[in-house]
């Protein structure tokens, strides 16, 4: 699969009469996003903004961040299953507008559980060096629910992550409307001569390089537009990432922006023929509260690693529930199979005497943690709010100086290379 990915860098975002792209200036009209947004009877409303790196601006209520791209050349298109026909992508070229980022914003609604609900971006300050999308130009889309589809039948909550069938369905319908406006923006690109173009292609390896796979941890993601557990696990191409096949919002720990853009996959992707032999990455994950649905889902993973032929995996995990356990028993299945590992994984700890692990195996014995979960984060007062006046989980006043757990931190925690924190213990 020969993908190229042709960058345009763009240096600001601003409102206009049209929509385009000049001079690596991104001009939006904000009347053809609110039209193209509003197609779907279940937003009465949104509003669109401009957010700039450096302003005292927050952004609270975040969801789903999407990178702008349009797919110019192969099989498929951009975010397919939700813009395009849900067939197979990843070839071709693709063109993507570096430095902007679609941000959607949305208050609970009727029936969703709020419990690990709240993120958001600050545009200036300690919080904006926390986030990679504290640093990119953002048009933030603020969605009003329409509240006729919220019915009080539809509300009960059945799920302890989506709630209700209402509030499941919204959800989708906004990580849909963000990929929508993003794929519009995208087009703007399809013409313009990229300032540079990457190419990703499958070459002959030396057989004395090591096979390597990536095993990614997912929890109800979107593959192709359908929301599906893996509790066999599945192998997709790490290109197919990269054109938005994989894609949703994750508790801030994964976007569809964080996939788009995952670093480790592009750091594999690069190095292939070099000093190791990609052979591809293997998703995993879905609701296991038994021991016997843990062991088969960590089989799985083992077997499709053994099946590939690796000799070693990168492992993208994430720390917190039940689910620690799936991962855990996945890492010992691969390693007693011969498979040496890495694991990538957020610290839980609190304190300097809590080792941050929730369950762990002996086998694990290769971590990088990527930043303290819970470790409190002080982030100043800020002039303008985008997203509502209070914070959930508690309530807090989002104007004020806050004091808040860095999970509450847009994509401060994830585990695809874009955060800057670690955990060292000593």
């Amino acid at each position: 699969m020969r993908l190229e990915v042709g960058t345009i860098a763009v240096r600001d975002l601003q409102f206009g009469p049209r929509t385009g792209l000049r001079d690596h200036t991104l001009v939006v009209n904000p009347d053809e996003i609110r039209q193209l947004v509003l197609e779907d009877p279940h937003f009465a409303d949104v509003g669109v903004q401009v957010v700039r790196p450096g302003e005292s601006v927050r952004i609270i209520h975040t969801l789903d961040v999407v990178e702008p791209r349009w797919k110019v050349s192969g099989p498929g298109g951009v975010f397919p299953g939700f813009v395009s026909p849900p067939t197979a992508v990843g070839e071709g070229r693709t063109h993507r507008l570096a430095g902007v980022a679609v941000v959607e914003v949305g208050q609970p609604v009727p029936g969703e559980p709020t419990h690990f609900r709240q993120q958001l971006i600050d545009m200036s300050g300690p919080g904006a060096e926390y986030s990679p999308f504290g640093q990119t130009l953002n048009l933030a889309l603020e969605f009003k629910p329409n509240l006729d589809f919220f019915s009080p039948e539809r509300v009960a909550t059945r799920d302890i992550y989506y709630g209700g069938e209402a509030a499941k369905e919204y959800s989708r319908a906004i990580v849909e409307a963000g990929m929508k406006v993003a794929a519009q923006l995208g087009k703007t690109a399809r013409d313009v001569r990229p300032d540079e173009v990457e190419t990703f292609a499958p070459t002959a390896c030396d057989p004395s390089l090591p096979r390597v796979v990536c095993i990614y941890q997912q929890y109800r993601t979107y593959l192709y537009g359908l929301q599906l557990a893996l509790p066999l696990g599945t192998v997709i191409h790490a290109h197919e990432c990269f054109d938005g096949a994989l894609g949703g919002w994750a508790q801030g720990y994964r976007c569809t922006y964080s996939d788009q853009n995952n670093a480790a996959l592009l750091q594999l992707c690069r190095r292939h023929g070099k000093d190791l032999n990609f052979l591809g990455c293997i998703l995993f994950g879905g609701d296991t509260p038994y021991r016997p649905e843990k062991e088969r889902v960590a089989g799985a993973v083992g077997k499709l690693a053994r099946v590939l032929g690796a000799d070693a995996a990168l492992v993208l995990g994430f720390n917190g529930s039940n689910h620690t356990i799936d991962l855990m028993l996945a890492v010992q299945n691969c390693e007693r199979a011969g498979i040496k590992t890495t694991l990538l994984y957020p610290d839980v700890g609190v304190g300097l005497d809590d080792p941050g692990f929730i369950f762990a195996v002996p086998e694990a014995d290769a971590i990088v943690s990527t930043g303290p979960r819970d470790r409190p984060v002080t982030l100043p007062a800020m002039s303008r709010v985008i997203g509502g006046d209070h914070l959930v989980n508690p309530e807090l006043d989002a104007r004020g100086e806050l004091t808040v757990p860095m999970r509450y931190l847009q994509g401060a925690g994830g585990v695809q290379g874009h955060n800057r924190l670690a955990t060292r213990f000593e």
